[in-house]
C-alpha cells in the first residue's frame, strides 16, 4: 500500500536504516571514563614509588579521572603549571587538594603537573606530569596548551558533527515519512 507515493515497505526500510546508523554511531562514539588511582597500589606516598616511571606508562583521556589515595596528615596534592613544577613550587597553584581521597576529573586536553607541597616530598620524588589527550584520539598524544584547572566531571559528549549527523538522519526521516 502507498501514502503519497511512498510504499510502507520503502518507510519502514528508511527507518530501520536510520536506526542501524544511530546505533552504529553511538558505539563508536561511546568513551568509557576510567579512574585511574595514582601510584596505582602504592597510593600517594614518598616510599620510593616512581611517579614519573608510573605517569608514562598510563594512557590519560578527557572523561578519565585521576584518583589521589594517601594519608591526609602526611601529603596533599596540589595541580601547578610547567614552571612551578620545576621548581617544586606551589606559589601559583592552579588547585590543591587535602582530603586523602581526591578525584581530579581531566576534563580537557592537555598538559598537567601534580605534586605533594609537604617539605622536601617534591624535591624526593614525589611529583608527575601528564598529557591528558581528546577522548577520540586516545591513542595519539596531542600538542595542546596547559589544562586548566577541573571544575566539574561529566560524562564524555557526542561531538559537534556527530550531533549533526544524527539530527540530519532524523530530519531526513521524518521528512520521508510524510
Amino acid at each position: 500500500m502507498a501514502i503519497n507515493g511512498i510504499s510502507m515497505g520503502t518507510k519502514s526500510l528508511t527507518l530501520f536504516l536510520a536506526l542501524v546508523t544511530f546505533t552504529c554511531l553511538l558505539s563508536s562514539t561511546t568513551v568509557e571514563a576510567r579512574d585511574i588511582i595514582v601510584g596505582d597500589d602504592s597510593g600517594w606516598t614518598l616510599n620510593g614509588f616512581n611517579y614519573t616511571a608510573w605517569a608514562q606508562g598510563q594512557k590519560f583521556a578527557v572523561g578519565d579521572n585521576l584518583v589521589f589515595k594517601y594519608d591526609s596528615a602526611l601529603h596533599d596534592v596540589y595541580m601547578v603549571g610547567g614552571i612551578a613544577f620545576k621548581n617544586c613550587s606551589t606559589e601559583k597553584k592552579l588547585a590543591s587538594f587535602n582530603t586523602g581521597n581526591d578525584i581530579v576529573p581531566l576534563s580537557m586536553a592537555g598538559n598537567m603537573w601534580f605534586l605533594c607541597s609537604v617539605s622536601g616530598h617534591c624535591e624526593n620524588g614525589m611529583k608527575f606530569k601528564i598529557t591528558v589527550v581528546a577522548a577520540e584520539t586516545s591513542d595519539t598524544p596531542t600538542e595542546s596548551p596547559t589544562a586548566t584547572p577541573p571544575t566539574t566531571g561529566g560524562a564524555p559528549s557526542l561531538s559537534s558533527a556527530a550531533s549533526t549527523f544524527i539530527l540530519l538522519i532524523f530530519a531526513g526521516l521524518a521528512i520521508s515519512l510524510l
